[in-house]
């Protein structure tokens, strides 16, 4: 009798413990989820503390310390912005409304190429690719504007002769 007491005991112990670990990875996993979208309000926060005006962000890649963003603007150009993020705290560096290049307190450059040419389908800055981004910015129900650039980041101040264009 003891032997099955003593059984049921641990099967029941073995049991919340299972149950236990189970929660603690979805509460993990639930806080996981609130740290990633509360550094996208943080983001958002700091332009407009900034007075960094725009409709929608684009993209944003973490190199480093630093927080690279492409957004959207009223007039439907990019802008750029550069923030650090050391240690959960993130900080404004700079932004531009009109710059397709942009750096400042130890950034890397950060370089957006924009071209007309639909046969170009690869941009090489200082002989690396740079990373493709399309955007498609719904207007109306019936007009979707598709935003093709490239953007790289380099340690050295690309010139406009870095550029290497590879067409179809």
């Amino acid at each position: 009798m003891k032997r099955i007491l003593l059984f049921l005991s641990l099967c029941l112990f073995v049991l919340l413990v299972g149950c236990t670990n189970g929660q603690d990875e979805e509460a993990d996993k639930e806080k996981s989820d609130e740290k990633s979208v509360s550094l996208q309000e943080q983001i958002e926060n700091l332009m407009n503390e900034n007075k960094f005006k725009y409709d929608k962000i684009v993209d944003l890649d973490i190199i480093d310390d630093f927080i690279y963003s492409v957004s959207l603007n009223h007039n439907g150009g990019l802008d750029l912005a550069i923030m650090n993020y050391n240690n959960g705290t993130l900080k404004w560096i700079v932004g531009d409304n009109s710059a397709t290049i942009l750096q400042d307190k130890g950034s890397r450059y950060m370089y957006v190429i924009e071209s007309e040419d639909p046969d170009v389908e690869q941009v090489n800055v200082l002989g690396e690719p740079a990373k493709a981004v399309t955007y498609y910015d719904e207007k109306t129900e019936d007009y979707t504007r598709k935003i093709k650039y490239w953007v790289a980041y380099t340690e050295e101040e690309p010139a406009p002769s870095d550029l290497e264009y590879i067409k179809k």
